[in-house]
């Protein structure tokens, strides 16, 4: 009877780790699904705004804002690393060869889409220079790394005779444009 035991052991063990590859295959899809749709809500938002006519960055223009969703590492999904706006986090250049992207991280693999926009990240100013705004470099993008619910805009401005996608978390939006 204990040879019993011991083969069904054996046969349990063997075929955990054939499923395990599988089950590891899935968490990682199922995640790289969960960021492809924030991104996809990102470049709707995008094409929606670029519809409309830009303003100067003193005034308020056409915005849209959306909620990102970064879900916790669980038993049915990896963890998202990051969901970046505008450039790849950590590059010399910020963006890539062809121009602003957005990207994510999942199981160490970064993901990249290319946009037709320039995205300029844009924090709140306390100066008063008209706009409340400072522009980061466009080699910076805005970065969400933690889980749960993390809320942008996205604003369409000409800067320069150039139109521009300003993208800010909601705590960085100028008093005025709140």
């Amino acid at each position: 009877m204990s040879v019993r035991v011991v083969l069904a052991v054996i046969l349990a063990v063997a075929l955990c780790s054939l499923s395990y590859p599988a089950i590891e295959d899935a968490r990682t899809t199922r995640a790289e699904h969960h960021a492809d749709g924030e991104l996809a809500t990102v470049e709707n938002a995008l094409i929606d705004l670029s519809e409309e006519n830009a303003v100067s960055m003193a005034h308020p223009g056409a915005r849209r804002a959306i909620t990102l969703s970064l879900p916790a590492e669980s038993a049915s999904g990896v963890g998202i690393a990051f969901i970046a706006i505008g450039g790849l986090p950590g590059s010399e250049h910020g963006t890539d060869a062809s121009g602003d992207v957005l990207a994510y991280r999942v199981g160490g693999e970064i993901h990249v889409r290319h946009v037709p926009f320039d995205l300029r990240v844009a924090r709140r100013s306390e100066q008063k220079d008209g706009h409340g705004r400072i522009l980061e470099s466009d080699r910076i993008p805005l970065v969400v790394r933690s889980t749960g619910e993390t809320e942008i805009v996205l604003s369409l401005v000409e800067r320069r005779g150039k139109r521009l996608v300003l993208v800010s978390r909601t705590d960085e939006l100028p008093s005025s444009a709140a």
